[in-house]
């Protein structure tokens, strides 16, 4: 894989996220669940690319983040790890959002809509910031 494709995942996670604020703010949210995890997740795999590494066929995004954590090293490997022990409780959340809120019996409500939007977010941000590193 190359950087081109490391950055086209990239491109796609930026719209998946797009969708899922403007989901939100319409009031769909299991659309707003489910495209935020999958823009949690493309992040995470575009930046495991551009370090060389194949993604696992997996939604699992804190399985993902350890992958990361494992292919950095030092402090930008705690950060990660940090990142992940932080915010444990909302990337299960995530995590769990986009089989329910695809299949699930209820319905994703507004406050799992917004946690897992701003999981996604947060999870987005530390991409961002590792990107250039």
């Amino acid at each position: 894989m190359s950087l081109d494709t490391a950055e086209d995942f990239m491109r796609r996670a930026e719209e998946y996220l797009m969708v899922a604020r403007v989901s939100f703010e319409r009031g769909f949210y299991n659309a707003t669940a489910v495209n935020a995890e999958i823009a949690a997740q493309l992040a995470v795999k575009a930046l495991l690319i551009k370090l060389g590494v194949e993604p696992p066929r997996t939604h699992n995004i804190r399985a993902l983040l350890g992958l990361l954590a494992n292919q950095l090293s030092g402090d930008v490997s705690e950060e990660v790890k940090n990142f992940v022990g932080s915010n444990r409780r909302d990337l299960i959340i995530l995590e769990d959002s986009r089989s329910l809120g695809q299949y699930g019996a209820p319905s994703v409500d507004r406050d799992r809509a917004e946690i897992a939007l701003k999981a996604a977010e947060s999870v987005i941000d530390l991409v961002r910031r590792l990107w250039n590193l």
